[in-house]
């Protein structure tokens, strides 16, 4: 008897063993299906590229590689521009700390600064202004003269040169 209750436990233990196994087993291969689909199917799309079809997606690769190359020399051509402005600016407000925005822009660019009215170019104003936000950061934080800061306007533009 001890020896039955033994194989019916033993049997037991392994057929559950196995249901258990079999589970695991199904989700593998499941699991596995895509894999083995993506795969053949990148095997048969490679074979059956036509080369008209392989030379627009090189092209457009190139395309997209060389706008992102453009797109880095021209954030490092802002940096240095902004830099240029930056040390402008303070080197300007040493040696005239009373001036306003509107004379460091004309000191800066002075095309921009060649109205009959004495005002500078009207983007000068617009919300953003890299111009405006050094000015008015250089104004709150640096001299600490917050009623120097330029607001946003929208001016209109003034076409009547000296």
């Amino acid at each position: 008897m001890k020896k039955a209750a033994k194989s019916v436990k033993n049997t037991a233990k392994s057929t559950a063993t196995k249901l258990i196994q079999v589970p695991q087993k199904v989700g593998a291969k499941i699991l596995s299906v895509p894999e083995a689909v993506i795969g053949t199917l990148s095997k048969k799309q490679s074979e059956d590229s036509r080369p008209e079809c392989r030379s627009t997606i090189d092209f457009i690769s190139r395309e997209i590689i060389e706008e992102q190359d453009r797109n880095q020399l021209v954030r490092q051509s802002q940096t240095e521009c902004m830099k240029e402005v930056t040390t402008h600016l303070v080197s300007y407000l040493g040696q005239h700390p009373e001036a306003t925005y509107e004379e460091w822009i004309a000191s800066l660019h002075p095309d921009n600064a060649e109205y009959s009215d004495g005002r500078i170019d009207h983007r000068f104003y617009v919300e953003d202004s890299d111009h405006r936000k050094l000015w008015n950061e250089c104004m709150e934080e640096v001299l600490n003269c917050p009623d120097r800061i330029v607001k946003t306007s929208t001016e209109p533009p003034s076409y009547n040169r000296k």
